[in-house]
């Protein structure tokens, strides 16, 4: 299969880093389980053709195929390299420091389906303003998938649906851990870098409120096998995207690593100048310079991936006392259930969308926040991220 082929089932947008790569093995292994066992003709989008083939070898994909994207190369450009595709799967970050969703306008001028990971609230606010346009289209996408933000999301909706609705919640709570690094790589050390950077969005008594962010520590018990640990705000599009959807009155989200030293080393980073942490090529080296001590921490201390979910309703009109419901979620790994998480989503993208009835589809024409996919849609997404969980409390 040539560059220029036009039977691309998905391309992924930044598939030679470690989220790509995962959720290009992630869509090989889903599809290949599909009804009619034929595996999606995958696309892998990036700048170097070496760290490509470099992929392929290791994915062991012998029929995945490069194209060359540069994101900042203009609009002609992007419309080019999304020619001929049936799904885009951005993951090329970090998001931060971005605002323009051009990539996604390039799919909306090619009417081809769009979702990306990314967890920079602003970009995805900038790409809801195009619904319009992707309506007028006839083009779905959902932006900031994969598994935080993404599933996490998902299980907010999930956890107000269980608590009684979004008529009787006061408030939610996003909570995540991950050791070490969770092995990942650069890229998202660099975009944990920039968050520290970041006002922290939170909701208080229905009021936006931006806070500092690695303050108002809290500790969190995230279950069996990982137990209780130090989480601090972190920015986090969950916030504004589930307020807006769901009309909680208070909302927050607080991230938490070991060892507890990272914590440490965290809280010291945030007292750089500002100009520093938001540099995306400071950050950037920075976290290659680190990356030797932080593949042996990661080693010593695991990958595990942990979230968990609150949502705690209005004072109880006969016990005056508050309901509340609590989910969680454990993965071993965090690059594998990012990656699973973002395949869950482009696979649900592609449902009735290619040899089976439009009655199938679950996610119509418009840009769409994960919280605002239809049940069904939550449903299947979910049924697919629980694989390989360590813990599924949903």
């Amino acid at each position: 299969m040539s560059e220029s082929s036009p039977t691309i089932d998905v391309l992924v947008i930044g598939g030679n880093g470690r989220v790509g790569a995962s959720t290009v093995r992630w869509l090989h292994t889903l599809s290949c389980r599909w009804p009619e066992s034929v595996p999606l003709r995958l696309a892998i989008g990036g700048r170097s053709r070496t760290r490509f083939e470099a992929v392929r070898k290791r994915l062991k994909l012998p029929e995945l195929v490069f194209r060359s994207v540069d994101l900042d190369a203009g609009m002609e450009s992007l419309v080019t390299a999304v020619h001929g595709v049936r799904l885009v799967v951005h993951t090329a970050g970090p998001f931060q420091g971005r605002t323009q969703p051009d990539l996604l306008r390039a799919c909306i001028a090619s009417r081809v389906p769009y979702c990306d990971v990314c967890d920079e609230f602003s970009l995805s606010r900038h790409a809801k303003g195009l619904f319009e346009d992707a309506v007028a289209a006839g083009v779905p996408a959902v932006v900031s998938c994969g598994i935080w933000p993404g599933v996490s999301a998902l299980m907010a909706a999930e956890a107000v649906q269980q608590l009684g609705g979004p008529q009787i919640c006061e408030g939610l709570e996003f909570s995540f851990f991950t050791a070490g690094t969770g092995g990942a790589g650069p890229t998202i050390v660099s975009a944990t870098f920039l968050l520290l950077a970041t006002r922290v969005l939170t909701y208080v008594d229905s009021m936006l409120t931006e806070k500092e962010p690695w303050t108002e520590r809290r500790v969190v018990d995230f279950g069996a096998g990982v137990g209780r640990h130090a989480c601090l705000l972190l920015d986090n599009p969950d916030v504004p995207t589930t307020v807006e959807s769901l009309a909680v009155a208070n909302c927050a989200s607080r991230f938490g690593t070991a060892p507890v030293v990272w914590n440490s080393l965290f809280a010291v980073m945030k007292r750089l100048p500002r100009g520093l942490l938001v540099n995306r090529a400071a950050m950037q080296r920075l976290a290659l310079f680190s990356m030797p001590i932080i593949r042996l921490v990661d080693k010593l201390v695991g990958a595990t991936n942990a979230m968990r979910v609150d949502a705690v309703s209005k004072a109880d009109a006969g016990s005056g006392m508050p309901l509340k419901v609590t989910l969680r979620c454990v993965h071993a790994d965090l690059e594998d259930c990012v990656g699973q998480a973002t395949a869950a989503f482009a696979m649900e993208m592609l449902r009735g969308r290619a040899g089976a009835s439009s009655a199938e589809r679950t996610i119509s024409a418009g840009v769409w926040y994960p919280v605002e996919l239809q049940a069904k849609a939550r449903t299947n997404i979910l049924e697919v991220a629980r694989e390989n969980a360590l813990v599924w409390e949903i």
